[in-house]
């Protein structure tokens, strides 16, 4: 049985490794490259038979696709999704680090920049609070959207249906959540974040802190990730989350006008 598993594995990634190849040797080079089949075989030196069934499996999954007329192949928009996805994360840092930086001197407590990822959000960026005392999670630390103030951002601002989807997944007796949370709860949770523009949690992630995010949209007037201020929770007093939200909504506002975004809505003065 180990046998045969090995062997399927290894099977696997030979299979991986051609697809590999012949997704590369289809990207165009200056111009749009149709190859047929049987080009492609002798190009890469594979069985006719082999590419074809490589061929398929891709263009169902959308990453090749076919000319009806031709019966040539091509890259599809898969790929074109998958890159354009890569090029919105490294926009977003780009783009949100010097409002991160102006966050960070407004209210001295960390900051976080996160991306949506599925059903979960990423931190993927971080500026740490210069006092003693402070919170400090690594980047790449992931959580489910409905947990914390920079994921609840994010899922609020959501299509309804995907929201939905995923509050009706999640197995709420044994969520990742140090506080205990029920659908109603984060439901309406989401529905005051919508009001204001901006969450905030306390404890859930992290014992005895406080956090504050609001969502950023693409150009596509789509929800891609949030901004967040976190410190422990015995600084953020009413009158300083009343002084960090206005910050935090508003750079995030502004890092969505450089994303291209433009159905903004307006600050309060």
């Amino acid at each position: 049985m180990r046998v045969e598993l090995l062997c399927t594995g290894v099977q696997l990634m030979s299979v991986i490794s051609k697809a590999i190849v012949i997704l590369d040797y289809l990207v165009p080079q200056g111009s749009e490259k149709e190859i047929s089949v049987t080009e492609l075989s002798r190009e890469l030196d594979m069985p006719v038979q082999s590419v074809h069934r490589i061929l398929n499996s891709l263009s169902e999954h959308g990453f090749v696709s076919q000319n009806n007329k031709t019966k040539k192949y091509k890259l599809g928009l898969s790929i074109m999704k998958y890159g354009f996805l890569m090029w919105d994360s490294l926009m977003l840092r780009s783009i949100a680090r010097p409002f991160m930086e102006e966050l960070l001197r407004q209210t001295k407590e960390t900051i976080y920049l996160s991306a949506r990822e599925n059903t979960e959000g990423v931190y993927i960026d971080c500026i740490e609070s210069p006092q003693i005392l402070r919170i400090s999670e690594p980047i790449g630390l992931r959580l489910p959207l409905y947990i914390g103030a920079s994921n609840r951002a994010i899922l609020a601002h959501m299509p309804r249906s995907a929201r939905d989807t995923i509050l009706e997944q999640a197995d709420w007796s044994s969520i990742p959540s140090l506080k205990p949370l029920s659908r109603e709860v984060i439901e309406a949770d989401l529905e005051q974040t919508q009001k204001l523009g901006y969450a905030i949690s306390n404890g859930e992630a992290t014992d005895g802190t406080t956090g504050i995010g609001a969502p950023i949209f693409s150009f596509e007037n789509t929800v891609i990730g949030s901004l967040n201020c976190s410190g422990p929770s015995i600084r953020f007093t009413p009158e300083k989350i009343e002084k960090y939200s206005y910050f935090v909504k508003k750079y995030a506002e502004q890092i969505s006008k450089e994303l291209g975004y433009r159905s903004l809505y307006r600050v309060r003065d």
